[in-house]
């Protein structure tokens, strides 16, 4: 009943939403409007997702709608974790929407209201039809918001993006589905249980991960989740990065829950393609100039990290270890909960910092936090989690991950012992690289000397939503999330235990050793405490402070100024500071063969008569420059020749379609006289 008020709630916010028209006045009313009931329909699913942790597993009949059987929406314990991951981020992002200018744009509001409604039907629903409806809803609404601001130059080609790749999403999930309701002679998602041959239940396995696995971004269908999220409205790339993403992750627990140990193959693949996401997606985001590329990216990075987790409890499934498969789930959920949590959180103060900078180039962003501090407290935190430093819901995760993927030993197929030492290696070098990429972005945008660029008439609307009381209780909610999860890291292991219990029963809750000791579910192999690590490391801060102070006396407290490092600091004449290119140019050069990174030495005729940015003084009158780029590899080697091989396809169908009508039926002719030839020989056989 509570998923039927929410799914009304939402319908009712959407055509508030598309109402906004008319007057100004009249359009920020119903704007308001759409986003407060969207926010209530929100509020509503947290609580179903409560209830259905708690055991209260709630119904909807459909009534065999449609001609499909048995379908309803229901909530049960997974589908609870899921609700409640989601919609808790979900409320806070509304909260800092409702505060923004941007936020308040016609029809947005019913964008938005959609997204949430088709989140909510494909985390409930239990009929694969039912499902499949949402997913292509949802698919939709991401095409509208990609493509919400016409005039932006890369939006209809993000729009394009969206729409593409959720067909073939749907696609692969409809013939995975099929091919399992072939044998079960139902589309309820329940009866696919152990209904097909072991070859049949393993091609469903990957037509199904594979289309889950692109909506959250995995080689070698990520490439459409950058432009699509940053070309999205500010407020809306929360709700898509942080919210509607998990749809993703739920379908692959579920899949795992439907069909169980998969395939040692399949397992080696979704492990190799994890730690390869990882490492492209941070090695990406470390190099990208732009704040809204760099944060989707990080998107791509996390995709991998969490599908390293779902990985190593698919080799513990295959392998037939209960204890393995538990750790690795309770890894990728948790790393699902700190990614929600800290890319909401960055994604909503960019936009605010969007908003009163008028661009998203890092290197105009310097300082903004002096005159935004709650927004860059919160993107600092946000930062720090996503990097997994200590003290942040981040931490304990990856830890959670790195620790799953160490326990290749226990298995004894060499496959999946080697496939999980790689992934490994590659997540261990993606959490390295994380730190140098997030240092990067904070040290860009919240110290150092305020850009030129974000003082004057164009900071005005940012400077009002940060002071919007909305903004800063979304803001205060989502960083106390994502430093108090690691204060409560054995309670959240819990909460999460208990949405796991219809996978792995109570299993999971044995990675709590003591109170408040974490282990790998696997007693005696290490331990963890993220609650102590808050005491131990302020408490010892603090002593060596006052120690620092008693040994100084009153000289520690006075300031000492040096001259300083030409190159490495800001403000010095010249303009020669650190800027986002000169900082990740080390990250270029030693990963130039994943990124292809390509240097082009050239000359140009002088026109400043002086030294301008990377530029080299040359002979007199000219200048030696050099331009530094990277490319996409996925991109390069395999959608250019795809895209060029379908181009030149179509050339030849358009030369076929003549307009004359006696060829269309010789055409039909030669089809009609193949498909007789075929079913003759059949028959003959």
């Amino acid at each position: 009943m509570m998923v039927l008020i929410a799914l009304i709630l939402l319908a009712v916010s959407a055509l508030a939403g598309l109402a906004a028209t008319g007057t100004t006045s009249r359009k920020l009313w119903f704007a308001r409007v759409s986003w407060m009931i969207c926010l209530a329909a929100v509020a509503v699913l947290f609580v179903a997702g409560c209830r259905g942790l708690g055991g209260h597993n709630g119904t909807l009949d459909l009534a065999g709608v449609g001609g499909l059987g048995p379908a309803s929406l229901r909530v049960d314990e997974l589908t609870g974790l899921f609700l409640v991951i989601s919609c808790g981020v979900a409320v806070p992002v509304l909260l800092s929407s409702v505060a923004s200018k941007v936020g308040m744009r016609p029809r947005l509001g019913a964008a938005v209201a959609l997204v949430m409604a088709t989140v909510a039907v494909v985390l409930t629903a239990d009929n694969l039809f039912v499902l499949l409806a949402g997913w292509e809803a949802l698919g939709f609404a991401f095409y509208l918001l990609a493509g919400y601001d016409r005039a932006a130059p890369e939006g209809a080609q993000a729009s394009v993006l969206a729409s593409v790749f959720s067909k073939v999403s749907g696609a692969a999930l409809l013939l995975g589905g099929l091919l399992l309701a072939s044998h079960s002679h139902s589309f309820l998602l329940s009866s696919f249980t152990g209904v097909a041959s072991a070859d049949t239940a393993g091609i469903a396995y990957a037509l199904l991960l594979f289309g889950f696995g692109v909506k959250v971004g995995l080689v070698p269908v990520q490439v459409w989740l950058p432009p699509v999220y940053a070309n999205a409205p500010g407020p809306a790339r929360a709700v898509m990065a942080g919210v509607a993403v998990n749809v993703g992750f739920y379908g692959m627990w579920r899949t795992f829950q439907v069909l169980g140990a998969p395939p040692v193959w399949l397992a080696c693949v979704v492990l190799v393609l994890a730690g390869t996401t990882a490492i492209l997606g941070i090695s990406h985001a470390a190099v990208h100039a732009d704040l809204r590329y760099l944060i989707a990216w990080s998107s791509v990075e996390n995709a991998g990290l969490i599908t390293a987790g779902f990985g190593a409890a698919l080799v513990g499934a295959a392998a037939d270890n209960a204890q393995l498969a538990a750790v690795g789930m309770l890894a990728a959920t948790a790393q699902v909960c700190a990614h929600a949590m800290g890319k909401s959180l960055l994604f909503m103060c960019a936009s605010v910092m969007e908003q009163a900078a008028g661009t998203t180039e890092l290197d105009q962003l310097r300082g903004l936090a002096r005159r935004l501090p709650f927004s860059g407290t919160g993107l600092t935190i946000g930062a720090l989690t996503l990097a997994g430093v200590p003290l942040t819901a981040g931490f304990a995760s990856e830890w959670f991950t790195l620790e799953a993927l160490m326990q290749q030993f226990r298995v004894g197929n060499l496959a999946l012992q080697m496939c999980t030492a790689i992934a490994g290696v590659l997540i261990a070098l993606t959490i390295g690289v994380a730190g140098v990429a997030f240092v990067r972005l904070i040290g860009l945008t919240v110290f150092g000397t305020p850009s030129p660029t974000v003082a004057g008439p164009e900071a005005a609307e940012g400077l009002k939503v940060e002071r919007n009381w909305l903004h800063r209780i979304g803001v205060s909610l989502l960083s106390i999330g994502c430093l108090g999860a690691a204060v409560i890291a054995p309670l959240e292991v819990l909460f999460i235990s208990r949405g796991l219990s219809p996978l792995f029963g109570v299993t999971v809750s044995e990675a709590v050793a003591k109170p408040w000791i974490l282990q790998p579910v696997f007693s005696g192999f290490s331990a963890l405490s993220p609650t102590w690590l808050w005491i131990v490391i302020p408490a010892l801060t603090a002593l060596i402070a006052l120690g620092a102070w008693a040994l100084s006396g009153s000289r520690f407290l006075k300031v000492r100024r040096v001259p300083p490092w030409a190159s490495g600091s800001l403000g010095v004449e010249g303009g020669h500071g650190y800027t986002s290119f000169g900082y990740a140019n080390p990250l270029r050069k030693v990963l130039a063969n994943l990124l292809l990174t390509r240097n082009e030495l050239h000359r140009k005729e002088e026109e400043t008569g002086g030294r301008t940015g990377r530029e080299k003084s040359g002979p007199a009158g000219a200048q030696l420059g050099y331009t530094t780029d990277v490319v996409e590899i996925v991109g390069r080697y395999i959608y250019q020749p795809l895209i060029a091989g379908l181009t030149a396809a179509s050339r030849v169908a358009r030369k076929l379609q003549s307009g004359r009508l006696d060829a269309y039926m010789a055409y039909m002719l030669v089809a009609v006289l193949a498909v007789m030839a075929v079913v003759t020989a059949i028959s003959a056989k």
